[in-house]
């Protein structure tokens, strides 16, 4: 590929980006065909580009290679790993979909596993080790913030109530009170991630702005002019 073919692949490219652009701020006029179309093809590169990393990544050199190969432990291994991979295909029929039920929930508890586990040890142990260490710290005053935040916020997902003989069960004062203050530190902390997200929004509209700018004056403009003169 020449220079001169490079230069007009990255100009197609420009006015494909600058397109799809406009046709996904188009939503702010509702919904549209133009912005169906962009959704669309969006959904259906993502799952393109996900199958062919999949199928190159994963099931030829780990089944289909192996399959193949003149070691027999990695025979035997990919044929033990191909018979579930085939019962997961059997969930494409409504027949005989019960035959993949065994994988799946092997992949589901796999599932779960890892994340209840990744929470456990990327956020629960740490959370305790900075609130026993409170009193070795030299800055108490942000760890105190912590453990009161850990434990108030623990104690608002607590329902514990107790038994009133005229109105039922009702909360106490202080353990009313210690919710309140958990809510607090959950507001907070939604209230962070929404502006996290908020300005990361921002910064990619700005930055699609500039490039529908950019588009306009540097490629599109010009053609007009010229049509004018």
């Amino acid at each position: 590929m020449n220079l001169v073919d490079a230069n007009l692949f990255d100009l197609i490219g420009v006015f494909v980006g600058f397109i799809f652009t406009l046709f996904v701020f188009s939503y702010i006029l509702g919904d549209n065909p133009f912005f169906k179309v962009a959704t669309s093809i969006l959904i259906g590169v993502a799952a393109g580009y996900a199958l062919v990393i999949t199928i190159y990544n994963i099931i030829f050199p780990q089944l289909i290679f192996p399959l193949f190969s003149d070691n027999r432990n990695e025979m035997i291994l990919a044929v033990v790993f191909l018979i579930p991979c085939a019962l997961v295909l059997t969930k494409v029929s409504s027949r005989l979909s019960k035959l993949g039920n065994p994988v799946m929930a092997f992949l589901v508890g796999i599932g779960a596993a890892t994340a209840v586990g990744g929470a456990v040890t990327g956020t629960i142990f740490p959370q305790i080790g900075k609130s026993i260490n409170i009193l070795s710290t030299q800055n108490i005053i942000n760890t105190s913030i912590i453990l009161i935040g850990s434990l108030a916020t623990l104690i608002f997902f607590h329902f514990g109530a107790v038994k009133d003989s005229k109105s039922g069960f009702q909360t106490g004062r202080i353990f009313t009170g210690i919710r309140m203050v958990g809510q607090v530190f959950i507001a907070i902390t939604f209230s962070a991630i929404f502006a996290g997200v908020y300005f990361a929004s921002l910064t990619a509209l700005i930055e699609r702005l500039s490039f529908i700018w950019g588009t306009f004056n540097d490629y599109i403009g010009p053609i007009f002019s010229g049509l004018i003169k």
